[in-house]
């Protein structure tokens, strides 16, 4: 369904729920609120066009010198998604996976320990959409995120002096709306900003640092990086061979998707011709028919691994993730079976369902857990018998970290939070 359709159901379910009766109220609705209801709707849908002229009629109609303001910064977002569309990229899609926003940013194959909770000493006032900042152990620079006093979130920089810090410099592209999750990866700074030229929400940036050792003017990276929805949080993979980031654009309101693609060291930048184009561009659809990923680098630290070591971490992650959903599987049976007896009849055969299909799973979770089981011991014991000698004290440390997705294209390892006293 597009976003117009839902747009106008949503809209008839909010006048039906203000007033008691149709007949009995005379609705006066502005005609300038529901054009921008359906300006709304077609920049959500990515049909750029229609947007700003839905949205310059909305402003011709409007009176109001506060939603008139208003109007003409979405008009302004949506004249630059039509200029937009115009320098697309086309980046080859190898993994995306839904996780929680609270902690998504722990899925990234970054240093362990090194995602630091506010508040801090760099951000004593965390928000929602930036809760934490980036600082690996060792580390003599630090960008972050943090509120002004206004309350606008700008991005900082300082250094490590060894027994303080230096003074906070607040970078000088700081727009008037928040910036968050600044991250230097290959040499750039990449950020996230609501308030640059953008088409809504959060867009991603990139500044790359000139001769004199400043960052340059930011720009932002377009499609599919950005969207009308908020995208953040972008790097290159330590090993160089990924570029990945997260958007909660086809989510759930509390999960964001990280894509993960594969990187281009000169990316090459075209037209888009339709609307449907650039709506199939930027869903960032993985390949049916992707094949198997070589990723360890990009899940591993900087630091380089035995390929035996990492071939018995991989069963070993397999064998552990499966456990792991036959137990969380097993969890969410007893918590419906709990509430079943206490249900209402029409609740107990939604609930009922949903225990035969969840039920039916566990057989087969089981037997590929006994397969997982048998495979990891036949290579305990191909190891013994050709002298092979495994570096346990690198398997054990990453049993920590939870694995999603080893039986797909692309393997996320979970992280561990680092201390907040650093």
């Amino acid at each position: 369904m597009s976003f117009v359709i839902e747009r106008v159901a949503l809209v008839a379910v909010v006048l039906m729920a203000a007033v008691p009766s149709l007949h009995s109220q005379q609705l006066s609705i502005p005609e300038y609120e529901i054009l921008l209801m359906d300006a709304e709707a077609y920049h959500a849908d990515y049909d750029f066009g229609a947007a700003v002229q839905t949205y310059s009629e909305a402003l011709r109609k409007c009176t109001d010198s506060t939603r008139r303001a208003e109007i003409e910064k979405r008009l302004s977002q949506s004249r630059n998604g039509r200029s937009m569309s115009s320098y697309c990229q086309r980046p080859k899609v190898v993994a995306r996976k839904n996780f929680s926003r609270h902690d998504f940013f722990l899925y990234y194959p970054l240093a362990d320990r090194s995602w630091r909770k506010g508040p801090n000493r760099l951000d004593p006032r965390p928000s929602p959409e930036s809760p934490v900042v980036w600082y690996p152990q060792g580390s003599r620079e630090a960008y972050w995120s943090m509120a002004d006093t206004a309350g606008v979130r700008n991005i900082y920089y300082a250094r490590d002096l060894g027994n303080r810090w230096s003074a906070p410099y607040r970078m000088p592209f700081s727009s008037s709306e928040d910036e968050i999750f600044p991250m230097v990866s290959g040499g750039k700074l990449y950020f996230a900003s609501k308030g640059l030229f953008g088409v809504g929400g959060y867009d991603i940036y990139v500044c790359e640092r000139g001769p004199d050792g400043h960052w340059g003017e930011p720009r932002n990276m377009g499609f599919p990086y950005s969207s009308p929805y908020d995208d953040y949080l972008f790097i290159n993979s330590p090993d160089g061979r990924y570029s990945i980031f997260a958007s909660n654009r086809n989510c759930s309101v509390d999960s964001v998707s990280i894509y993960v693609l594969e990187y281009e060291p000169v990316p090459v930048s075209s037209s888009v011709r339709t609307v449907e184009d650039l709506q199939k561009l930027c869903r960032l659809d993985p390949p049916r028919d992707l094949k198997k990923v070589d990723n360890k680098s990009a899940m591993s630290d900087s630091k380089a691994s035995d390929p035996n070591t990492e071939l018995y971490a991989r069963k070993a992650a397999e064998v552990r993730r499966l456990r792991e959903e036959i137990s969380r599987l097993n969890r969410e049976l007893s918590t419906l079976r709990a509430f079943y007896n206490n249900a209402s009849p029409s609740e107990k055969s939604e609930m009922a369902e949903k225990i035969v299909k969840k039920e039916a799973r566990l057989p087969g979770l089981q037997s590929q857990l006994v397969a997982a089981n048998k495979d990891l011991q036949k290579t305990e014991m191909d190891f013994l018998l050709h002298g092979v000698l495994i570096d346990r004290s690198r398997v054990e440390a990453e049993s920590d970290n939870e694995v999603v997705g080893v039986e797909s294209s692309y393997t996320f390892t979970r992280r561990s939070l680092g201390s907040s006293d650093f």
